[in-house]
């Protein structure tokens, strides 16, 4: 008997070959796995080596303004912002009451305006008074003038006179011996003594008048006297009208500083950005310096990165820089490290390790570099807020 050799089936062969397809599947799955994780990790470890990567990264700025009113305090009248707000340069942010500042104000211009109405009626005597005692001065020159030359007139017709008084005597004389031995008649003998006595008068008269000219003359010299004296009065004036004008601009300071007091009640913002930090609120009494507000520049905001030492590698200023914002995830900001910190930021703590022993733990030191954002939107950034960065290595 024949033994029958078992045949095998086309329909049993099935199972064998989907066993081995399936392996050979499961192989290449498993394989270009295997290659997709090697390459995503040669691409990470490169990535890494390329750039800088770290989520110690704090949004900051240099400036936080703190504003206040300068030199003044009172009570707080007017708050027109809240933390958050924007703000531009100039805008009213707050008052305090000034009513006492207003009233100091119009205090004194009241008296400037007093005291100028003073100065200008003392400047009206003064040009009054200099005109008069000018006028007075000339005149009394001019009299004074005149009437010496009157008496010089005067001597001259008493002088001439003299002169003919005595001609006249002497033609008196001969014609007394002319009449005597009767060659003369007496009718011009007696002609000739009326006209010597009448000549006589005149001198005398003449005396008499240049004795009142000489009186004249002294009345009109202690006239020019008088005058020029007024003019101490005029000084007097003139110092008087001097410590008004002293007086008026010592005012005019106390005025200025009175105005700048009361624009002091006004805060205005000395900058264009957001309110920070609101400290009072109506009805607070502040003093001078006390800060109202805090605000912020947008344009002051950067980035602080704490990147640990043995990640600074490369990391130079003007190295470029990729930001993601924890609060904008959809958001990316481009930046260039602007500086790096010659000091850790241990440094600065405030209970500094103690490392004289030689007893402490090794760990990594963070080093504080500072990132300035060259592109996004700086207004949407607060400081404080957290992040992530890649900053690219130099070779």
């Amino acid at each position: 008997m024949s033994r029958t050799e078992p045949e095998t089936s086309t329909a049993g062969g099935t199972p064998d070959n989907s066993n081995h397809k399936g392996k050979r599947i499961a192989l290449l799955i498993l394989l270009a796995a295997l290659i997709l994780v090697i390459v995503y990790g040669g691409l990470m470890i490169k990535h890494r080596i390329d750039y800088a990567v770290t989520d110690a990264v704090f949004v900051d700025t240099d400036r936080i303004v703190n504003s206040g009113f300068k030199k003044v305090g009172g009570r707080l009248v007017v708050m027109n912002k809240v933390e958050g707000d924007e703000i531009r340069q100039g805008e009213l942010l707050a008052a305090i009451d000034s009513r006492d500042y207003e009233l100091k104000e119009a205090g004194i211009k009241e008296k400037i305006k007093a005291l100028s109405h003073r100065r200008e009626q003392l400047e009206l005597s003064r040009r009054k008074a200099a005109e008069q005692v000018e006028l007075k001065i000339g005149m009394a020159r001019d009299q004074v003038a005149g009437t010496r030359k009157s008496i010089a007139a005067l001597r001259d017709q008493i002088a001439a006179l003299k002169a003919n008084i005595g001609q006249l005597e002497r033609d008196l004389e001969r014609y007394r011996n002319l009449y005597s031995e009767g060659v003369l008649p007496r009718r011009k003998f007696e002609v000739l003594e009326t006209r010597l006595e009448a000549r006589k008068k005149e001198l005398q008269a003449n005396g008499k008048k240049l004795s009142g000219l000489r009186s004249r003359l002294a009345a009109n010299e202690k006239e020019v006297l008088l005058a020029v004296s007024e003019k101490i009065g005029i000084r007097e004036i003139d110092k008087t009208i001097a410590a008004v004008r002293a007086e008026l601009k010592a005012l005019q300071s106390r005025l200025g500083e009175a105005e700048l007091e009361l624009s002091y009640c006004r805060l205005t913002s000395p900058i264009n950005g957001r309110i920070a930090k609101k400290y009072h609120s109506i009805g607070d009494v502040v003093g001078s310096g006390s800060p109202i507000y805090a605000l912020v520049d947008p344009h002051d905001i950067h980035i602080l990165v704490l990147l640990g030492e043995k990640k600074l590698a490369g990391v130079e200023p003007g190295c470029s820089a990729t930001i993601t914002i924890d609060a904008y995830p959809d958001l990316e900001y481009e930046g260039e490290v602007d500086s790096i910190m010659p000091t850790s930021a241990a440094k600065f703590a405030l209970v500094p390790r103690d490392i004289s022993a030689g007893e402490f733990t090794k760990v990594v030191q963070r080093i504080p570099v500072k990132v300035k954002i060259t592109k996004g939107d700086l207004t949407r950034l607060r400081p404080g807020m957290g992040g992530e960065i890649e900053i690219e290595r130099r070779r």
